[in-house]
């Protein structure tokens, strides 16, 4: 379990991640702990960044959703605008992740 210095409820950053990563894995240093992670994020990125998904079992799945082009109006003037297409980044949980969470929840309660 990665846990943060300041509270378990605390958000968890990159290095919370290496240090949970060395302490599950007899061995792993941290630069090679830095390295798999920064490799990891990497593939991700790129995948994302090619609009394919990416599905981990047990865990979820990464995607990219496309937003037509729109109208719209400009807030302050009300004037007509047209609001660009785009492409945004989406995480989708798995059952397991969910039922993981629902369980902790209910642990803190």
């Amino acid at each position: 379990m990665v846990t943060t210095q300041s509270s378990p409820m605390a958000d968890i950053n990159r290095q919370d991640i290496i240090r949970g990563m060395m302490a599950e894995v007899d061995g792993l240093s941290y630069s090679m702990a830095s390295a798999s992670l920064e490799a990891v994020l990497t593939l991700v990125t790129q995948a994302l960044a090619d609009h394919q998904s990416i599905m981990l079992s047990d865990f979820g799945k990464f995607g990219v959703r496309h937003r037509q082009a729109r109208s719209g109006s400009h807030p302050r003037t009300h004037q007509p605008i047209t609001i660009p297409e785009v492409f945004i980044p989406y995480f989708t949980p798995s059952p397991h992740l969910k039922k993981l969470v629902q369980k902790s929840n209910e642990k803190a309660q």
